[in-house]
């Protein structure tokens, strides 16, 4: 099986860590180009997660246990109008290194990337897991660590080259609008943000 020009594809990352449990992040794509084998795009959109969660290395826990990705491609349902799932793309296991070595922060606290659209209200923001203390002070993210996370913005709104002639643009799905919105703007700021998903009990 291929992908197609058009597509629209999930890539959902999970990290494992003893003590944190699971914790996910879903980015949503569209595919621009020529027909490519699906074993590609799993592996293209791997290779990309990697370095995007390594820009922020020496701010999260050298010690974690597993990073997986799972790309499923995405339609929308007019009968239900909503985005669904209509195919698994495809699963991998992926490699992250960290370097860090100091307390978690607590699992709900986070840096948060927003990417926006030309419609307001649609916008897709990104709880990144697994962040350490020294990276904040009184909830303020660290002169370095914003640099990070301007790098980390940067690679949330870009589209990604796989090759000449394709490549994968970055944005949401909206059930509102039964369209594939790509990003046009983004932010970041200095504050720590909460994640009310992440709680301890709450679930990932």
């Amino acid at each position: 099986m291929s992908i197609v020009d058009g597509d629209v594809l999930s890539l959902v990352t999970e990290f494992d860590l003893t003590g944190a449990g699971v914790l996910q992040n879903r980015f949503t794509w569209k595919w621009q180009g020529g027909e490519h084998p699906e074993a590609g795009v799993v592996a293209a959109l791997t290779s990309w997660a990697e370095d995007f969660f390594e820009l922020a290395a020496e701010w999260c826990p050298a010690d974690i246990d597993s990073f997986n990705v799972y790309v499923d491609q995405l339609e929308y349902d007019e009968e239900t109008e909503k985005w669904v799932v209509s195919a698994n793309v495809g699963a991998t296991t992926g490699s992250v290194t960290f370097t860090g070595g100091s307390e978690l922060l607590p699992l709900q606290c986070a840096p948060c990337l927003v990417g926006f659209t030309a419609k307001p209200k649609s916008r897709g923001r990104k709880f990144l897991p697994l962040w350490l203390e020294p990276a904040q002070i009184a909830g303020v993210f660290v002169e370095a660590a914003q640099d990070e996370l301007a790098d980390m913005l940067a690679e949330y709104l870009a589209t990604h080259i796989v090759e000449t002639g394709k490549s994968l643009a970055p944005g949401v799905v909206s059930d509102k609008w039964g369209v594939f919105l790509p990003f046009v703007s983004g932010l970041v700021k200095a504050l720590v943000f909460t994640q009310r998903r992440r709680r301890r009990g709450v679930g990932a």
